[in-house]
């Protein structure tokens, strides 16, 4: 099972998911009309060697980094040095990361949401739905969902490390936006998806944490 320190636990009741649920669906709304646009084009006028180190930034986003090592390690740990609890930390880190990652993808379709790059240049804001093609799905960000999803299940693996986890999940959904690849709604949409798959496994039998008394 997946031990945690009981002085570290956090218990998360439906009052509060629907509480963070509304706040995060009222800064969506608020960043679509009010901030993204803003942000995206001062953004452009960034100094390029800024821009450059974000991009560089950008790519610890990539589910890749996480899917492969989480998978290799789970099948040594539980094939090869018998390892159960550190098998089931790694299949916990690729579950999060992949769940996340398939449930982003199909609210991208779904939403059809126009990248920044589509503002600039054809001036195309908004919801199209059932987007096809890399600039009609931009909403959620893949990108803030894969690393908000790695970080918070460390964050659940190794609590003493949370405020580096978080960070490193801020750092890499702001290069999201400096980059131009999304907008801030995007990077709040792919945060929440990442944070709601990682509740939810938590509560799976397989992977629920041990709590002693405190």
């Amino acid at each position: 099972m997946i031990a945690r320190d009981p002085k570290n636990r956090t218990d998360f009741s439906n009052e509060k998911i629907l509480i963070f649920t509304l706040f995060i669906c009222a800064a969506i709304a608020g960043s679509y009309f009010f901030i993204d646009l803003p942000v995206a084009i001062a953004s452009r006028s960034l100094d390029t060697q800024i821009v450059s180190v974000f991009q560089v930034i950008t790519r610890l986003g990539n589910a890749a980094w996480y899917l492969v090592p989480a998978a290799l390690l789970f099948l040594l740990f539980h094939y090869a040095w018998k390892r159960e609890k550190w098998a089931r930390w790694c299949l916990f880190v690729f579950s999060t990361v992949a769940i996340s990652g398939l449930t982003a993808d199909l609210f991208k379709w779904l939403a059809g949401r126009w990248r920044p790059k589509a503002y600039v240049q054809d001036q195309l804001y908004g919801f199209d739905f059932f987007g096809m093609g890399y600039e009609a799905t931009s909403f959620p960000s893949g990108h803030a969902t894969t690393i908000w999803a790695f970080c918070m299940a460390m964050t659940v693996l190794f609590p003493h490390y949370r405020l580096v986890w978080y960070a490193l999940a801020i750092l890499v959904s702001i290069s999201r936006i400096i980059v131009g690849a999304h907008y801030l709604s995007d990077v709040l949409a792919g945060a929440y998806v990442a944070v709601i798959t990682v509740l939810l496994l938590m509560l799976v039998p397989f992977f629920r944490l041990e709590r002693k008394p405190a």
